[in-house]
């Protein structure tokens, strides 16, 4: 019989969703850290930055996956890691931007 919280291969869902936000997380930390080296701006704080980061890449992450709900939302997937990598660079751009022409 199949169980509702394992996988063909015996894996638990669970720990495959922990770990898939887990790389989103790091896809947005990773994106805020390019953004502060390439996009300098005087007024940026580096938390906030950070923040935005971890931010845009769970909503991108989430928006990425939420064509598969019905299928298999797995975090792993292209559209979710795509949605996470877009996401921060959305949002932590924009941030960049905004705080450089002090709107």
């Amino acid at each position: 019989m199949f169980r509702a919280d394992k996988t063909v291969h015996g894996e638990s869902r669970v720990m495959n969703y922990i770990i898939g936000f887990a790389v989103w997380i790091t896809i947005g930390v990773v994106i805020a850290v390019v953004m502060r080296m390439f996009y300098k701006v005087a007024g940026a704080e580096s938390w906030l930055t950070f923040v935005f980061g971890f931010f845009g890449a769970f909503i991108g992450g989430m928006l990425g996956t939420a064509g598969y709900v019905h299928h298999d939302p797995n975090p792993f997937r292209f559209g979710g890691m795509l949605g996470a990598l877009l996401g921060a660079l959305f949002f932590t751009a924009c941030y960049h931007f905004t705080e450089d022409k002090g709107v």
